[in-house]
């Protein structure tokens, strides 16, 4: 693993280009020093102890345009390591009105727009789109965050009705980040414990949540954590859920 030397990190940082926008440094919050972003570096940089520990568990990482880059592309790797198959799941390109003046680009058919808080980032294919998937072919779902990517999730018919459905099932249902506002759409959460990003803290709430700042929340089949720093315990306790 990678020394924690200052003239490393002056180093990697130097292949960044300067920052013109408000973003999220994967540099910064895996060299920030602190045991969240300790434990999130050696998340990234371990091999698996056991590369066939998920084999035959099948994993729908639920997200769209505006997702947080890392909660998505960490969470999809280190379960792939692991023998799962994860397959990023979207709602097809939006077909707005003319007079709302929006025009996507030709990869968004296939792709979606991850960001970095407030810095659009790169594109993450698509696997399955909402509309092909149903409630048996996965044994856990999980909604990451991103300002933008969850709020146009809980206003997708289709993907609240799937994840409504998903979670009647029993299978574990998980979010992150802003991740859990789509289960307030979803009906999820009335009476149940959670966590979420500390901004939404009170959405929770008012939806009859019993919220707590805590890394990690497990109710029962929904499991719920805070920040991406929080990946470890998020991603572990999905795992250890798919196994019982």
């Amino acid at each position: 693993m990678p020394s924690n030397s200052s003239a490393e990190h002056r180093r990697i940082a130097g292949f960044d280009a300067s920052c013109v926008v408000p973003r999220l440094s994967t540099v910064a919050i895996t060299t920030a020093g602190d045991p969240e972003n300790e434990a999130l570096k050696k998340l990234m940089l371990e091999a698996p102890a056991n590369p066939a520990e998920l084999r035959g568990k099948r994993i729908a990482i639920i997200a769209t345009d505006g997702v947080e880059e890392l909660e998505l592309t960490v969470a999809h790797k280190w379960f792939l390591e692991r023998g799962a198959t994860a397959h990023l799941v979207s709602p097809r390109r939006p077909q707005l009105p003319a007079k709302f003046g929006v025009e996507y680009p030709a990869i968004r058919e296939t792709h979606i727009l991850t960001v970095r808080f407030m810095e659009n980032a790169g594109w993450f294919k698509i696997d399955r789109f909402i509309d092909q998937v149903g409630v048996d072919d996965y044994d856990a779902i999980m909604v990451p965050g991103g300002g933008w990517n969850p709020l146009s999730l809980r206003n997708d018919p289709a993907v609240v009705k799937f994840i409504a459905a998903f979670a009647a099932t029993g299978k574990t249902t998980a979010a992150i980040c802003h991740g859990p506002m789509v289960f307030i759409n979803a009906g999820l959460l009335k009476g149940r414990n959670a966590t979420s990003f500390w901004d939404i803290h009170q959405d929770l709430r008012n939806a009859g949540a019993n919220w707590s700042d805590v890394p990690l929340v497990v109710d029962g089949n929904l499991i719920t954590s805070r920040f991406i720093y929080d990946l470890p315990p998020f991603l572990t306790a999905i795992a250890a859920a798919v196994l019982r």
